[in-house]
């Protein structure tokens, strides 16, 4: 099996993040606005619509992490999910409330935003810090020409710990080369936390496991 694109990893890492806003927001707002409402009967139809969007977004994103996985492309569907968010009657009412998947929907929709926030934030901070430690003899070589105030290397003891015998242009291009190996591991890093967050989206969703190569 073909690995899993590392970019496309990282844009769904990136997407889960609004994702997640906007599951929670129509969870919470759905359900805390459609059971006052219950009383005046209106609560139900709304109430309805909010779990099947719910699941709809739940299944949408395992369908994601499905293709992902097994490297397929998006392929259309013939399905009318316009008709699957439509009022049926009490019946479309006790379906949905008899439904596992219901209640699983509910917890994708709530645990989606933090979760989509711990993603989006490493998305961001693994590429962009591993550039930037792969540019430190750049960072150097201009705070030096241009005879800046400071010395870019003299501000961390660690650096002058590993490096004793290194002046700090040395020091820089050492850091340098261990920036450029994060640069060469992120993708890896990235298909890994694909996989993290595939696993609980089929997890909670109760998608079919594929199996994975690094």
């Amino acid at each position: 099996m073909k690995k899993q694109s590392a970019l496309h990893s990282w844009s769904m890492l990136l997407m889960s993040l609004p994702k997640g806003i906007l599951a929670f927001v129509i969870a919470v707002a759905g359900i805390c606005i459609s059971l006052p409402l219950i009383l005046l009967w209106v609560g139900l139809p709304l109430l309805a619509l909010t779990l099947k969007t719910c699941q709809r977004m739940m299944t949408k994103e395992g369908e994601q992490v499905g293709r992902w996985l097994t490297n397929k492309e998006q392929q259309p569907s013939s399905t009318d999910h316009l008709s699957e968010l439509r009022w049926q009657g009490w019946r479309s009412l006790v379906t949905v409330l008899s439904q596992a998947r219901t209640y699983r929907a509910v917890v994708y929709s709530l645990a989606q935003l933090p979760i989509g926030i711990a993603s989006f934030t490493i998305a961001i901070v693994l590429p962009v810090t591993a550039v930037a430690v792969m540019l430190t003899p750049l960072a150097f070589k201009i705070s030096t020409e241009w005879s800046l105030p400071f010395d870019l290397n003299s501000y961390d003891p660690v650096l002058s710990f590993l490096f004793t015998d290194l002046d700090a242009s040395e020091r820089a291009w050492a850091v340098g080369g261990i920036g450029l190996v994060l640069v060469l591991l992120v993708p890896l890093f990235l298909r890994a936390m694909g996989r993290l967050y595939a696993a609980w989206i089929q997890a909670v969703a109760r998608t079919q496991d594929h199996s994975t190569t690094l």
